[in-house]
């Protein structure tokens, strides 16, 4: 799974916000937990509405844009979130439908990470198409405004180090944390069995979280540096220097770990197939009226009109 997505270049909105949360912490069920992050189907319209808006001011608190800056942003972001409603959200729809079929299986973690594997291609995707805009955007970033980058990443470093000590104090790291919160919004309820068999099989999966940390800092120093380089650079050479940038949030550039990444994402597959194979039938016919109704409000969105 990345490390963390291409939100951390400052050119994406949380659009699919609803999606990549949860790309940071689980395999093959990201997609549905990660909707499970918006109370429900409601919420889901109004938040995915409001992308352009929500995202534009996220944004700027990375950064803070000026007025000619947001006027571009703004408008780079309604063309990307234009494209998502036609082009994403059918293969998201496509996606919950692949994962309720699932639900009344008993898949093993490689057909978990299967499916995992096609969350992820839409979060690449998303990230694809937004270089172009950051391409015209990031060369007119200011000292002062990298600055501020920096400062935002350190910020959020200091508070993921304090959710880090919050879920270890409750016995567990937070990508087990997480995941179980998300989990039981699919399952309902989950027992206290359950819970230690998800808990017993991630404690297993060889996770470093100092490697991890390290890997998140060097990914952030690449996009500081990154971002230097281009200032006052043209469109082109922009968006080739971030095209490659893209591809560092997907793939490490360390050998070592990206192997080990892939061996903690497959085993982590199989901590959630361990899992999904202990809940009874009405946690599993919870799941799949979950799915079902956001993958009934995404092709709602679908058709929706846009400006």
């Amino acid at each position: 799974m990345p490390l963390f997505n291409f939100r951390h270049v400052a050119v994406l909105s949380r659009l699919t916000g609803i999606i990549n949360r949860a790309l940071r912490w689980m395999p093959a069920m990201a997609l549905a937990a990660a909707l499970t992050t918006l109370a429900g189907c409601g919420v889901l319209r109004i938040g995915y509405n409001s992308a352009v808006d929500l995202g534009y001011y996220w944004l700027d608190s990375y950064v803070d844009f000026d007025k000619a800056q947001s006027r571009r942003v703004k408008a780079e972001l309604n063309t990307i979130h234009r494209w998502h409603r036609k082009e994403e959200l059918p293969r998201m729809a496509e996606l919950l439908v692949q994962a309720q079929t699932l639900v009344l299986q008993s898949p093993d973690g490689a057909r978990l990470c299967a499916l995992y594997d096609g969350v992820l291609q839409r979060s690449q995707a998303l990230a694809k198409q937004a270089v172009p805009a950051a391409a015209t955007i990031i060369p007119s970033l200011k000292p002062e405004q990298l600055a501020t980058l920096t400062q935002a990443y350190e910020k959020s470093n200091r508070k993921m180090l304090g959710e880090w000590r919050d879920a270890y104090s409750k016995g567990m790291d937070l990508r087990t944390l997480k995941s179980l919160e998300r989990l039981e919004d699919l399952y309902g309820d989950l027992s206290a069995e359950q819970r230690n068999v998800f808990k017993a099989r991630m404690s297993e999966n060889g996770f470093d979280e100092q490697k991890y940390q390290y890997e998140l800092r060097s990914r952030q120093q690449a996009v500081l540096q990154a971002f230097g380089h281009l200032r006052g650079a043209d469109a082109a050479t922009a968006e080739a220097t971030l095209g490659e940038l893209n591809k560092l949030f997907y793939e490490s550039a360390d050998p070592a770990y990206r192997q080990h990444h892939e061996q903690v994402l497959a085993k982590t597959c199989h901590a959630f197939a361990a899992l999904h194979a202990q809940t009874n039938a009405a946690q599993r016919g919870h799941m799949l009226k979950r799915l079902k109704d956001y993958e009934n409000e995404l092709r709602s969105l679908m058709f929706q009109k846009t400006d």
